[in-house]
């Protein structure tokens, strides 16, 4: 390797580290994988512009997210995702993200919660660390991929927020139709009952401008990305997919989970009324627990503490069961 290449091999490394703060394990690690996300990599791609003299596609990076690949080294390299260890006693906590979101909303929730507690965020194809995968617009294609992360010989309960807390529920459902243990709770945020969660009107099928001011409107997606042509452009398959799943979703007849339901909602949410959290007692094999939490429908962000705190209240009685 010569100096020039030395110098270029080592710009992009100390981009990297600038941007996430850390240095990369290895040429070949995935920069989604330790911890960028859609914002991240936009102040990557900046960096790596100043560092390089020259403008690197997003498209590119979103390809080939390690420094081999940002260099034009190596092909995509794919990485092993390794679950976090965990003890062999306690509860896992598998979180799911609202629609468009990453699973990295739940990572600061590990120290929030009780000693045993193991936080499994299941990150959706096209997003986090597997942004370079093509996202999923079929529910049944959806529970497959991520109940293949799940290891349900532990004891364990789903979260889920919004989007996510439909998907948590069908995914509960896919797993018992398995022959899968339930989960000890099932615990839902921001979201009505199945029966009530499929739109009055559709999303996924906008034009990407109608698209793009519908998000606007939601405020789930951050400012920084919409206004953003280059990353929207990636972006959209994306959110698109999520809303493809749930403007075709359609409730089953209730049946009970074989477990116990927890749901929360926000106290100034337009979207999401406590009557239509408290349908959920359809669904769960004894009446619904609701809990009001400070904030509109994104209060996941704004009232964070307050929603783990009452989450952690949960997990303490299911981790003594």
């Amino acid at each position: 390797m010569d100096a020039g290449d030395q110098a270029r091999r080592a710009a992009v490394r100390q981009a990297w580290r600038e941007t996430l703060e850390r240095d990369p394990a290895s040429d070949g690690e995935n920069f989604f994988a330790a911890g960028g996300n859609s914002i991240l990599v936009v102040a990557l791609q900046r960096r790596l512009t100043t560092a390089l003299g020259y403008r690197l596609p997003l498209r590119r990076i979103h390809d080939q997210p390690t420094v081999d690949g940002i260099l034009g080294l190596a092909a995509r390299h794919s990485v092993e995702q390794v679950p976090t260890s965990a003890p062999a006693s306690g509860l896992d906590l598998y979180c799911l993200p609202y629609a468009g979101a990453s699973a990295r909303v739940y990572d600061g929730w590990s120290d929030r919660l009780p000693a045993g507690v193991t936080v499994r965020p299941l990150e959706f194809p096209g997003r986090g660390s597997r942004w370079s995968e093509p996202p999923v617009a079929r529910l049944p294609d959806l529970l497959v991929d991520l109940s293949a992360a799940m290891d349900t010989a532990r004891p364990y309960v789903v979260f889920g927020h919004s989007f996510g807390g439909i998907v948590a529920f069908e995914l509960v459902r896919h797993l018992r139709a398995a022959g899968l243990p339930s989960p000890r709770r099932l615990l839902v945020s921001g979201c009505p009952a199945p029966h009530l969660a499929t739109p009055a009107e559709t999303t996924h099928d906008l034009s990407d401008a109608e698209f793009t001011r519908r998000l606007r409107r939601l405020r789930g997606t951050p400012e920084e990305l919409l206004a953003n042509d280059e990353l929207m452009e990636l972006y959209i398959p994306v959110i698109r997919a999520d809303y493809t799943i749930l403007d075709h979703y359609r409730a089953p007849a209730p049946t009970s989970l074989g477990c116990p339901i927890s749901a929360f909602y926000g106290r100034d949410d337009a979207e999401v009324t406590v009557g239509a959290i408290g349908e959920w007692s359809r669904y769960g094999d004894r009446p619904v627990t609701v809990e009001e939490v400070n904030g509109d429908h994104f209060f996941l962000h704004g009232a964070e503490a307050e929603l783990v705190a009452k989450v952690a209240a949960h997990l303490d009685s299911d981790l003594n069961r």
